[in-house]
């Protein structure tokens, strides 16, 4: 197999990942796009742009291809030169910078791979990166491992909504002990956030779905969900506005976005007195 790892001067990201390559015998070429590699990487973006990730700040390297699958990033490029596609799920392309490497997800790979899903932190925390992690509650166990090794340097807990509704708004069933669980963990991290987006929740499937917001009410029993996990109404709790164009769901881009999230910091603060809303 033939690799292609477009890279920029003086990306350490890109650095890690060729020593990677080369303390493990895989022959690939470079080709720098600040450099004499510009011409062909934007001929390789211009043909592979639904593919590949450019944010507020640009294109994140590094960008790896062998023809038939690209990764971007740190760490997707590692994981599937580690294992192929059996740790897709668990990395997504991140937008921190730095030595800060973000688009970890214990909660959303094959816990078959989850040892080697590891392997690829413990390689990053090697090599001095600051990793966080970001999770839904699901595989607790994978999550306790990355606190046991210290492999995380900040989680970020999405808590979905009440423990009635989480596999609903999750889209598949969940493990609410499961979910409990990862609440009391995030909490021993050395930095940590739980957060809520105020999601369109499909009440009632069918031809004519019933769709509404998740309300208030739900908001504060989230908030008591936290407080019963952690033992404390001390956390970083952070309520987020939906935004029908990004929702992956077309049911959802339609819906009528929310005007105001103050009555939901006002019903989470009885349980989390440290609720704010996200700047938009």
């Amino acid at each position: 197999m033939s690799y292609v790892l477009f890279t920029a001067t003086g990306c350490t990201r890109c650095k890690i990942v060729k020593a990677f390559m080369a303390k493990n015998g895989i022959a690939f070429e470079e080709k720098d796009m600040k450099a004499e590699g510009k011409d062909e990487f934007k001929k390789f973006y211009s043909a592979n742009r639904c593919f590949i990730t450019r944010g507020q700040d640009g294109v994140e390297f590094p960008v790896l291809t062998d023809g038939e699958e690209i990764r971007q990033g740190i760490g997707a490029t590692i994981a599937y030169l580690s294992a192929g596609k059996k740790l897709d799920g668990f990395f997504c392309v991140g937008t921190l910078h730095k030595e800060w490497v973000d688009g970890i997800h214990p909660c959303s790979g094959n816990l078959e791979y989850a040892e080697e899903f590891l392997e690829v932190l413990r390689y990053l925390k090697g090599n001095a990166m600051k990793l966080q992690v970001e999770t839904s509650g699901r595989n607790s166990h994978v999550l306790n491992q990355i606190f046991v090794e210290g492999l995380a340097d900040r989680v970020i807990m999405n808590v979905v909504g009440p423990a009635t509704i989480y596999s609903k708004i999750v889209g598949k069933p969940v493990d609410v002990s499961d979910i409990q669980k990862s609440i009391a963990l995030v909490a021993q991290f050395p930095s940590y956030q739980y957060q809520t987006t105020v999601v369109p929740v499909i009440r009632q499937e069918g031809d004519m779905p019933e769709i509404s917001y998740l309300t208030p009410g739900e908001i504060a029993e989230t908030a008591k969900f936290i407080e019963e996990g952690t033992g404390s109404k001390k956390n970083p709790y952070l309520i987020r506005l939906f935004k029908p164009a990004e929702s992956k769901d077309e049911r959802l881009k339609s819906i009528e976005p929310l005007t105001s999230l103050f009555p939901y910091r006002t019903a989470a603060r009885a349980c989390q007195v440290l609720t704010e809303l996200e700047k938009v």
